[in-house]
């Protein structure tokens, strides 16, 4: 449909239909460009680096990156996950010892109030810190790790407020050089990337004074990127720009998706409990213990479900803006009607200069999709559809099936969660593992519970990422408002 454009900017198209997304994302991915006022912002943030790249320059980095994200790579970056995640569910534990206010309602007696936002912020940034490059941000304790959540944190109540969050953007849309102004509020996108570059610095002087001039060692994703002999990536600013992407992008999209999925839980204690069921019968029959990444991966039919369904109703990117570089028909593989002639219209003419909104969760939230709960958190859906498990054991009333291949988009699973084609999320593999290692590590050991009453229902806003309120609260900040206790034997 279209959308009227505000400040004189043109109207702007807006799809979803799947034919249309392969066609942007795929098939003619580097003739749709992010928009001009879109560019500036993240090269602001993290630099000229994949984000921000289009065309033969998106190519070659993604061609010398693409080697750190592998199976096999992420493989390798299991002791530093799953310490990251030790250590959040030791935190849990001692918030849980350390609380003064534990309930002793019968519906959830000895639970305690958590808010795990910043939990979960701190165990994503630890993992970014050891396999970016190689630091330690000692969940959360350290200067640098206080910085950079302080940084974040300013940058996600700014785009909550109806200047940052919605007339901003129509005005910068439609004057993209108020980028360029020395505006404190624009300047100071850059500060993360800044604090990153400065450690990142120390550490290329450190490691390389330690190589005396020998092969640099080490498997994080700075040593793998100084050791590349492409000239133009081993520019040390350029490196330390990937550094501050990579830590920019994947500490605070996977922690908010780790928000949602144990909120959702709390709000399904049926399934949580089938999950919990799961990984303690894994531990108790396999002859690994502990699930292996290929068996967190493969093996796990539930915790599988749960964070597809997390992923599709709460993905934390909401939306992406692409311009026409040329003249081009976009297909659809769902005919609509024309609104003035009521003829069936199989394809959109667009002209060069074109924007298209492409909304990632209007696509995976679609109700003629996915059915009429569609917004709800169902991950029986996943289940049911997976031959051999036993759906005789599965409450199906009201869960609407999965939707056939043929009406779902290209990317993961048939979401838009993670894009599709040359513009896939390049750490989609970390992200998974991280969050299904999250979930086994602490579903585990302890048990989350909805807040009840008013104080317990969310309502979320797209801010940086996808940020969740206490619904009518606004004001108050974001928080996921819990209960947790400790898994009773």
């Amino acid at each position: 449909f279209i959308m009227k454009g505000a400040f004189f900017h043109p109207d702007i198209i807006a799809i979803s239909d799947p034919a249309a997304l392969a066609h942007i994302h795929s098939r003619k991915a580097y003739s749709y460009t992010k928009g001009a006022y879109v560019r500036p912002l993240i090269e602001r943030l993290m630099g000229r680096t994949l984000a921000w790249a289009e065309g033969d320059e998106h190519k070659r980095q993604r061609q010398a990156l693409a080697p750190t994200f592998t199976h096999d790579s992420v493989r390798a970056m299991d002791s530093q996950v799953r310490g990251a995640f030790d250590k959040f569910a030791e935190a849990i534990r001692e918030h849980i010892h350390n609380s003064k206010s534990v309930s002793t309602n019968e519906r959830d007696k000895g639970s305690v109030y958590i808010d795990p936002m910043g939990f979960t912020s701190s165990a994503t940034l630890d993992v970014i810190g050891s396999v970016g490059f190689g630091y330690d941000f000692q969940f959360g304790a350290s200067a640098a790790a206080a910085k950079i959540k302080k940084s974040w944190a300013g940058l996600t109540t700014a785009g909550m407020t109806l200047a940052g969050g919605f007339i901003g953007p129509l005005v910068i849309r439609a004057f993209p050089f108020i980028t360029d102004l020395p505006v404190e509020a624009i300047q100071a996108q850059g500060e993360i990337r800044t604090l990153i570059r400065g450690l990142g610095r120390k550490i290329v002087a450190e490691r390389k004074a330690a190589e005396d001039g020998g092969e640099i060692r080490g498997n994080d994703l700075l040593s793998n990127l100084l050791r590349l002999q492409d000239t133009e990536l081993r520019d040390v600013d350029l490196i330390l720009d990937h550094i501050s992407t990579f830590c920019l992008v994947g500490f605070e999209t996977t922690a908010a998706v780790m928000n949602f999925a144990l909120y959702n839980l709390a709000h399904d204690l049926p399934m949580q409990g089938r999950l919990r069921q799961e990984l303690r019968d894994f531990v108790s029959y396999s002859n690994t213990g502990e699930p292996t990444y290929d068996e967190y991966m493969n093996k796990l039919p539930v915790l599988d479900a749960v964070v597809k369904e997390t992923l599709r109703t709460h993905g934390s990117v909401s939306f992406a803006d692409r311009v026409a570089l040329e003249d081009d028909v976009i297909p659809l593989r769902f005919p609509v009607k024309h609104p003035k002639t009521g003829a069936e219209v199989r394809s959109i003419a667009v002209k060069k200069g074109q924007t298209i909104f492409i909304s990632h969760m209007a696509v995976n939230r679609s109700r003629a999709v996915w059915g009429p709960d569609s917004e709800e958190f169902k991950a029986e859906r996943w289940l049911a559809a997976i031959p051999g498990y036993d759906v005789a054991s599965l409450n199906l009333t009201g869960v609407s099936p999965l939707p056939p291949p043929t009406s779902l988009c290209g990317g993961w699973n048939g979401l838009d969660t993670f894009l599709e084609g040359p513009r896939v999320c390049i750490g989609m593999k970390l992200a998974l593992f991280e969050l299904k290692v999250m979930l086994g590590t602490l579903i585990k050991a302890f048990e989350f519970l909805p807040v009840v009453g008013p104080d317990g229902k969310i309502q979320t806003m797209f801010s940086a990422t996808l940020q969740p309120f206490v619904a009518g609260r606004l004001d108050e900040g974001v928080k996921v408002p819990l209960r947790v206790r400790e898994v009773r034997e």
